[in-house]
C-alpha cells in the first residue's frame, strides 16, 4: 500500500531538519552501511511489534518494508536516512510516529543550547499562522515582530504552499492547522545562535522580511523520562474576581507540584478556567491526577488499547476536590493528553469546553534510541473516550465554539476566555448575601 502522490510531495516539502547548518551538514559515520541497516530494522521491527492493531488499520506493513528497504542504499547520510524512515512511518497515516534528530534531543542541562527560542509563540487561525505573544527583550521583539503578524515564509519555504499540500492529503482542518504551526515553530526553535529569515505580513498589509536569532530558554525545563527528551515548560495561574485561570504548556511531571498547589487554593465559590490551547500533551497519567482535584466522583478519562491488552484511565477524587464550575479551553494546537483531559471532563459532565476543535492527535507514544543516536517516537496504543469515541483524526468538539481571530490577537482581545468567564459567572455559586 502506498500513500497518495500529494502526501509524498508534502513529505518532500516539510521533512527537513529545522536546525543549524552544522546539523544539516552530514557528518561521516563509521560503518555507515551497518548503522543504516540496523536503524532501519529497529524502526520497522519496533512498529511491527508494538502497533496496537495487528492489522495495522489495513496497511500492509510487510509490503511497506519491501518498498523501503531496497531504498536504503540511497540514504548516503543520516539526514537522508531520516527522510526515508519518516516516509515509511508516514505510510501508517497516524500521528506520534516520528524520527527525532539527536541534535534536537536534550537530555542534560549542557545540551539545552540545542533547542533555542526566538521569544515568540504562534497559533493557526483562519488558516494563517499568526504571532500571538512576544517576549520582551527577545529577538522577535528587537526585530519588530508584532502580535497579529502572519508568517508567510520561513527560511524560503512558503507557508501557503505547505498548507495547500496538507489540504491535498485530506487531513482534517484542525490537523492541518496543527501541522502548519509546527512547520513554522520548529525552525524557530533551532540551536542557540541560529539565524532564521522569515517573511511576515502586518495587520496593515505591509510585507517585510526579518531575521530572527534563537536565544536561550531562561525558564524551567522538564526532566527526561527514559528516552523522552527534556523541553522548556511554562506555567501560569491566577485568581481574578471569582474566576481562577490555569495554563501550562505541557503535561510534564515537573509542573504537577505547581498545578496541585494552585488547585488547592481554589475557593468553593470560584470558577476555574483550564487553558489547554497550544498544549501538545505529555504524560497521560497527569490528566487523571489533575482531574482528581476537580471532581468529588469517580469517573473515567477513557481506555487505552494496546497489542497486549487494555488499560483504563480512572479518576479518583482527592480530599476537598474543587466543586465549582470548570471551563476547558482548546484549539487546533491542543493535542494528545490535552484532548484526553478535555474529552474526559466533557463526557463526565464535569466541564464545559470552549474554543475550536482540537488537533485529533491523541495516540499514546513512547521513545526508542536508534543506532544513529536519533530517537524514534512511536504510538503504542489507540485511545477512546469513556463513551467509545475515537479522538485520533477527529479531535474534541467544543460545547461552545469560539474562535480567536487575527484582529483579536493584534488587539489583545480573547473572546474564548471571555466566553468561558461569562458562563462561569452564571454557573458558579454566589455568596449568600447576593441575590
Amino acid at each position: 500500500m502506498r500513500l497518495s502522490t500529494a502526501f509524498h510531495k508534502l513529505l518532500r516539502a516539510i521533512t527537513w531538519v529545522p536546525l543549524a547548518a552544522s546539523v544539516l551538514t552530514a557528518e561521516p559515520v563509521e560503518n555507515w552501511s551497518k548503522v543504516r541497516s540496523e536503524t532501519f530494522t529497529q524502526v520497522w521491527t519496533t512498529v511491527n511489534e508494538s502497533y496496537h492493531d495487528p492489522e495495522f488499520g489495513g496497511v500492509d506493513w510487510v509490503a511497506i518494508k519491501a518498498v523501503y528497504q531496497p531504498r536504503l542504499v540511497e540514504a548516503e547520510d543520516n539526514p537522508s536516512l531520516r527522510y526515508l524512515l519518516q516516509g515509511m512511518l508516514n505510510e501508517l497515516g497516524q500521528t506520534h510516529f516520528a524520527i527525532v534528530p539527536k541534535e534536537a534531543a536534550v537530555f542534560t542541562p549542557e545540551e539545552r543550547n540545542l533547542v533555542g527560542t526566538v521569544g515568540a509563540t504562534f497559533a493557526t487561525t483562519g488558516g494563517e499562522v499568526v504571532v500571538t505573544n512576544i517576549e520582551s527583550g527577545s529577538s522577535s521583539s528587537e526585530a519588530g515582530l508584532r502580535n497579529g503578524d502572519i508568517i508567510r515564509r520561513v527560511d524560503g519555504r512558503d507557508v501557503d504552499e505547505v498548507a495547500k499540500l496538507y489540504a491535498e492529503t485530506g487531513v482534517t482542518e484542525a490537523r492541518k492547522d496543527f501541522y502548519l504551526n509546527q512547520f513554522v515553530s520548529s525552525p524557530l526553535s533551532g540551536p542557540v545562535g541560529t539565524d532564521v529569515e522569515v517573511e511576515v505580513e502586518g495587520v496593515d498589509g505591509t510585507v517585510r522580511t526579518i531575521t530572527l536569532k534563537s536565544g536561550m530558554h531562561t525558564g524551567e525545563w522538564s526532566e527526561p523520562l527514559g528516552n523522552m527528551p527534556s523541553f522548556p515548560v511554562e506555567f501560569e495561574a491566577k485568581h481574578d474576581n471569582g474566576v481562577a485561570y490555569l495554563k501550562f504548556n505541557s503535561f510534564s511531571p515537573i509542573l504537577m507540584k505547581d498545578i496541585r498547589r494552585f488547585l488547592k487554593t481554589l475557593e468553593s465559590n470560584e470558577g476555574l478556567v483550564v487553558d489547554l490551547r497550544g498544549n501538545p500533551g505529555g504524560l497521560i497519567l497527569m490528566a487523571s491526577g489533575i482531574c482528581g482535584w476537580l471532581s468529588a466522583d469517580e469517573f473515567s478519562l477513557g481506555r487505552m488499547r494496546m497489542r497486549a491488552g487494555v488499560m483504563n484511565f480512572e479518576v479518583y477524587p482527592q480530599k476537598n476536590a474543587f466543586p465549582g464550575p470548570v471551563a476547558v479551553l482548546i484549539d487546533n494546537g491542543s493535542a494528545s493528553t490535552s484532548e484526553v483531559l478535555a474529552a474526559g471532563l466533557q463526557e463526565a459532565g464535569r466541564a464545559r469546553v470552549f474554543g475550536e476543535t482540537s488537533a485529533g492527535a491523541a495516540l499514546p507514544s513512547a521513545f526508542l534510541k536508534l543506532a544513529t543516536g536519533d530517537l524514534l517516537q512511536y504510538a503504542i496504543a489507540d485511545l477512546t473516550t469513556p463513551k467509545g469515541a475515537n479522538l485520533e483524526g477527529v479531535g474534541v468538539k467544543p460545547d461552545e465554539p469560539v474562535s480567536r481571530s487575527r484582529d483579536d490577537i493584534a488587539s489583545g482581545r480573547d473572546p474564548v476566555v471571555n466566553a468561558a468567564r461569562t458562563w462561569i459567572e452564571t454557573a458558579r455559586p454566589k455568596p449568600a448575601d447576593q441575590p
